[in-house]
């Protein structure tokens, strides 16, 4: 076995300022906030700008290829 499997002894003061530094430096969970009516209708409107674009590459191909 290597020395590094081993358990080393811990220093509980050590242990304890080193969580007290790691807890200063988290960010605080932040409450999500519902979206506005406004996001909302962007949010359809964007999504069915991209269906109508992706639909009009595919109209565009098959026109190419002349099945129409």
């Amino acid at each position: 076995m290597a020395d590094d499997q081993h358990k080393r002894p811990v220093n509980a003061k050590l242990q304890a300022e080193i969580d007290a530094q790691l807890n200063q430096h988290r960010v605080p969970k932040i409450e999500k906030k519902s979206r506005t009516r406004i996001e909302k209708m962007i949010l359809v409107m964007s999504w069915l700008m991209v269906i109508l674009m992706v639909g009009s590459i595919v109209y565009a191909a098959v026109s190419a290829l002349g099945w129409m």
